[in-house]
Parts: structure tokens; C-alpha cells; sequence
């Protein structure tokens, strides 16, 4: 049975807008990106590709970051990323968008760990996120979205408010865990990782065709926009990103928040005390 919830002011669509800023360890890389994937080099290390993904961090978000202009967005950060470049954590944040921990490095899956070694991996992505913005995340996104059936426990365990782990339902949910209330925010099904490859301007219409399908729907609905920094932050995708963004715009029946607001605001719902 769903539990049903109302967004502020009778909007019928909220929208999330993650922003994946990531990097891979030393020896590691996307295997996605177009040389790895088209052109393998088993046992050598893909500089290619290492370079592709470092992107992100050195280029893609400052752009992404001007296309969100003043739209709230929840940026989804390794721990390395803060380690390596935390004047780029330090901008995202004073922008006014969320910081939500994203493992230490896209390699670092938590369902590859042990209870150990992924409590030590939460600890040291939530201590390097405050010491570079002097903010403790509220929020984890796990490599692949893939945690183990331990994480909802440690996260909360590390004072953690919700997860974006899980993708059965469209609405958020609570869940219960041996240290609290965490709220589950769907992973969304489509992002520029998986999508663009159908091209620039179909991955912009698939959007803009999913958000108009939600707002025409009863409600109430959630609508994802996920974009990677290394991916969605060159420049025609990019593009594509600001003509969805410019869609949101249009229309008075969308609530845009961070992941961070909309899980207080499900607390609230839900009767418990944030």
C-alpha cells in the first residue's frame, strides 16, 4: 500500500537535480568511457580514460554549476574529489547546493565491503566533506547505487539523514533502522550516463517527455534529473541539461529541492522531528 504525501503549496511534481562530481583510485577508471569500452588495454593502466573521467572536477561542474544558476541541486561527492580539489567542494557548497557523501571513490562500492572497512568508508568521506566545507553531510549516494544490507544501518549509525540507494518506488519512504528513521529518495531511472548515448537531443526530449507525463499524472510525483560532471558537463550535453532545466522553469506545479530538503520534509510528514 502506498503512504501517501502532499508537496508544499499543492505542486504536483517536486524535482531533484543530482550532480555526480567523481573521481576513481590511482589504477581505476570508468568503464564506460569511450576508449575503455570501445578499446580495451587488459592489465595497462587507460591514462585515456583516467583523464576523461578527471573532467569533471576540472571543468564540467563549473559549467554545470552556471547552468543551474539558481536552481538548488544535491552534488554527489567522493571523498577523493574533496581530498584532491576542495576549493571545487568549497564553490558547490557557497553556491547553496547540498554536499552528500558518494563514497570515498567510484571503485570503493559499499556492497564489496566488509561491516569494517565500509563503517571506516563512511567515516572518512563524512570527515573530509565537513573539514572542506564545515558542513556534515546529511545525505550518501553509493557507488552504482549499490550498498550492502548493512548500509541503511550504518549510515544512520553516522548520523546520516537519507539514502539514494534504492529504486522501488517512486515516492520516498522511510525506513526503519536499528538507529532511526532514514528516508529512501529513488535513484532515478535515466541519467546522462545511460541515456545520452541515443543522442544530445533525445536524452533532452526523454526528460522533458517524462516531467510533462507527471505533471498531466494526478500526483503527487518525483521527477530525477541526474547528470555526471565528466559526462553531462561538455558542452552540448550541457546544453541539453540547461534546456530541461529552462522546462522546469516553466511550470508553477514543481517544487525544486534538494535531497536533503525533501527528506525533512517526509520526516515532517511522516510525524517525526528533524
Amino acid at each position: 500500500m502506498r503512504e501517501e504525501i502532499d508537496w508544499p503549496g499543492g505542486r504536483k511534481v517536486v524535482t531533484l537535480i543530482t550532480v555526480a562530481l567523481e573521481l576513481w583510485s590511482p589504477g581505476h577508471w570508468p568503464a564506460y568511457a569511450p576508449m575503455a569500452a570501445a578499446w580495451p588495454l587488459p592489465g595497462i593502466d587507460d591514462t585515456h580514460s583516467a583523464s576523461w573521467a578527471n573532467y569533471g572536477v576540472t571543468t564540467g561542474v563549473w559549467r554545470l554549476l552556471d547552468v543551474l544558476g539558481d536552481l538548488p541541486a544535491t552534488f554527489g561527492v567522493n571523498g577523493l574529489v574533496a581530498e584532491r580539489h576542495p576549493e571545487t567542494v568549497m564553490a558547490v557548497h557557497e553556491a547553496g547546493h547540498e554536499i552528500a557523501a558518494h563514497s570515498w571513490a567510484q571503485d570503493v562500492v559499499p556492497a564489496l565491503l566488509d561491516v569494517d572497512a565500509e563503517r571506516t568508508d563512511i567515516r572518512r568521506c563524512t570527515d573530509i566533506l565537513r573539514r572542506v566545507t564545515g558542513t556534515a553531510p546529511t545525505g550518501w549516494m553509493s557507488p552504482r547505487a549499490t550498498g550492502s544490507r548493512h548500509t541503511a544501518d550504518l549510515l544512520t549509525e553516522a548520523g546520516y539523514r537519507w539514502t539514494g540507494d534504492h529504486s522501488d518506488r517512486d515516492l520516498p519512504q522511510v525506513l526503519s533502522t536499528e538507529h532511526g528513521p532514514l528516508v529512501s529518495l529513488m535513484h532515478g531511472d535515466h541519467s546522462d550516463v545511460r541515456d545520452a548515448a541515443a543522442g544530445p537531443h533525445a536524452y533532452r526530449d526523454l526528460h522533458r517527455e517524462l516531467l510533462d507525463q507527471l505533471l498531466d499524472a494526478p500526483g503527487p510525483g518525483v521527477f530525477h534529473l541526474t547528470v555526471h560532471a565528466h559526462v553531462g558537463g561538455r558542452p552540448l550535453l550541457a546544453g541539453m541539461v540547461g534546456q530541461i532545466l529552462d522546462h522546469i522553469r516553466e511550470s508553477d506545479d514543481i517544487w525544486v529541492v534538494t535531497h536533503a530538503q525533501l527528506a525533512e520534509h517526509v520526516l515532517t510528514h511522516q510525524g517525526e522531528t528533524p
